[in-house]
């Protein structure tokens, strides 16, 4: 009993240790940003810090495994069986990209973020998208559509857009599809 209460403890801990270093990475950006800040944003010392992780890219690569891990089940509950195929897929988009995409407006660091990202966790996106085709596989049958409307979803994240035109153009594509 003590050692599940002990995991809860742990995982509570990292979790937020997690969230600090989401605001963290956000406020200084990846560069600026050290595992102090991140510490003290999560009430703990550096040592305590460097116990959980060695360093900064690990950070990162577990603030990025729990951002898209949150997205894939988002997206799956947005979406469940039975919903209409323009409704439901433009929910799963939506859940799985706009929590992310609000992040990165809300920081000015957001560039350098994206640009470490690429280079620190492209295989953790590869994974998502992955998931995402999955999913999308299942609902539409389609593995080769799955993959294209995933890739186009990507490009409506990456194109700069206001988050009310994103909003917009991805019930636009998801109609289209519909429409199929």
């Amino acid at each position: 009993m003590s050692s599940v209460l002990s995991n809860t403890a742990s995982e509570d801990r990292r979790a937020r240790v997690v969230q600090a270093a989401i605001q963290a990475f956000s406020r200084h950006g990846y560069r600026r940003c050290t595992m102090g800040d991140v510490a003290a944003a999560a009430g703990m010392s550096r040592p305590a810090l460097y116990l959980m992780f060695c360093g900064k890219e690990e950070l990162f690569r577990a603030v990025a495994e729990t951002l898209l891990a949150d997205a894939a089940i988002a997206a799956e509950l947005a979406w469940p069986e039975g919903i209409a195929l323009a409704t439901g897929l433009a929910a799963a988009i939506l859940a799985k990209d706009l929590p992310i995409q609000r992040l990165c407006a809300a920081s000015p660091h957001a560039d350098e973020i994206l640009a470490v990202a690429a280079s620190l966790t492209a295989d953790l996106h590869e994974a998502s998208a992955a998931r995402f085709i999955a999913l999308l596989t299942r609902r539409l049958g389609d593995a080769g559509l799955a993959r294209m409307i995933t890739n186009a979803a990507t490009g409506l994240k990456h194109a700069g857009l206001s988050e009310a035109d994103y909003v917009a153009d991805v019930h636009r594509l998801a109609s289209l599809v519909g429409e199929k």
